[in-house]
């Protein structure tokens, strides 16, 4: 059974801290290891305060996915996600992004992405769901696509 839990305790991001530590090869900014000291100033100041909105994915009462909600400055909601290593090919990756999609859109906002070009299950999944390429940059020697989702495919509404 796959549940869905907001992420509102330090427990909790510890589980997103151990996910997010499985998955740091394929983020595009910073993919370094997050010790349990920095991950407990992270739920303070930004999960505790709004600026992120967080969420694990269960499979049968396991950690397995997350997704987060990563709103800037100027307003706009950013995702981000990851799925354990040994929980892929279930389509947890599809599930997590679309709740990030969703979460954002509850306030009216589309949901941005940036998706390393090599990360080919991301790309077909954030494609196929409904974001759009508006940019592709390179940093750190990696080339990265800049998404936008407006709307979900109507097959995932």
């Amino acid at each position: 059974m796959i549940t869905f839990e907001t992420i509102s305790s330090p427990e909790k991001a510890e589980e997103l801290r151990v996910l997010r530590n499985e998955c740091s090869e394929w983020m595009t900014k910073d993919t370094s290891k997050i010790s349990k000291r920095r991950q407990r100033k992270f739920f303070k100041q930004k999960i505790l305060t709004g600026k992120i909105e967080g969420f694990l994915l269960y499979d049968n009462g396991k950690p397995a996915a997350y997704g987060l909600v990563v709103w800037d400055d100027e307003g706009r909601a950013w995702s981000s996600t990851g799925v354990k290593t040994s929980s892929r090919g279930r389509g947890h990756g599809r599930n997590v992004t679309i709740e990030v999609v969703n979460r954002a859109r509850a306030y009216g906002v589309p949901t941005w992405a940036e998706v390393r070009c090599d990360n080919a299950g991301q790309q077909r999944i954030c494609r196929s769901v409904g974001y759009v390429v508006v940019d592709t940059f390179e940093r750190d020697g990696l080339t990265i696509d800049l998404m936008r989702c407006d709307k979900l495919d109507p097959g995932y509404l």
